[in-house]
């Protein structure tokens, strides 16, 4: 069996290394509105201009100091932009670690080879992997930026299924985000885990469901035993 991860808020704490990030950047501005206002507001620009980023319509550095002028300021040269958001992805970068299940989750599973698919930079996504010491765990990596598809489209989980020799019913992806992460791969053919790490199910939401990861394993397991049945 295939098993795929997403990476943010999956396998790496994305949320509070950005609340770190966010909480930096807000000391270096001296900003006067609330931490908690300005940390709403660097959010929501990040979900209005990044999903413009995965779409191909602005470019990495376009999306950053979209988020930047929405969040600070709008008149804010490109170069002030990039200098503030460095200042900010220093402490989020610095702020990067893996959640405590991820460990004896990719132990336990580590028989079947294991993926990682996931939107955003090559680069950065990578350095997650490799800076919280979990990247040789990984036989695949699918970046939507290096690979040119985005979750939830079906090309990027074919793409890492059919490179893994792998059939779609075979595979199993992982992620927090019910809508682009489980639909997304149950659409492409694939089993779609959600990962419910903050308990928000409702009843419309489909299993197969988890709260942590470290009910992964037992779930790939009753898996197992269906197929050999």
């Amino acid at each position: 069996m295939l098993v795929l991860f997403d990476i943010d808020d999956t396998l790496i704490d994305h949320t509070s290394a950005v609340e770190t990030g966010v909480a930096a950047l807000h000391a270096e501005l001296g900003a006067p509105s609330d931490r908690s206002v300005f940390h709403e507001q660097w959010v929501a620009a990040m979900r209005e201009h990044f999903p413009l980023y995965l779409r191909g319509e602005l470019t990495y550095e376009e999306q950053r100091r979209a988020r930047m002028r929405q969040t600070v300021d709008a008149n804010l040269s490109d170069a002030d932009a990039d200098d503030l958001f460095q200042h900010y992805f220093r402490a989020y970068e610095n702020a990067w670690s893996s959640f405590p299940d991820v460990l004896a989750c990719l132990a336990a599973v580590s028989s079947h080879t294991l993926g990682i698919i996931s939107n955003g930079n090559g680069v950065e996504q990578r350095a997650k992997l490799a800076r919280t010491g979990i990247a040789d765990r990984f036989q695949h990596v699918f970046i939507s930026n290096d690979c040119g598809h985005a979750k939830p489209d079906a090309k990027i989980f074919h793409l890492a299924c059919h490179s893994a020799g792998c059939r779609e019913q075979d595979a199993v992806y992982v992620g927090d985000f019910y809508e682009v992460d489980a639909l997304g791969a149950r659409g492409a053919g694939l089993t779609g885990i959600w990962l419910d790490r903050q308990s928000l199910r409702r009843p419309d939401h489909a299993p197969p469901v988890i709260r942590g990861l470290s009910e992964l394993p037992a779930l790939i397991r009753s898996f197992d035993l269906r197929e050999a049945q």
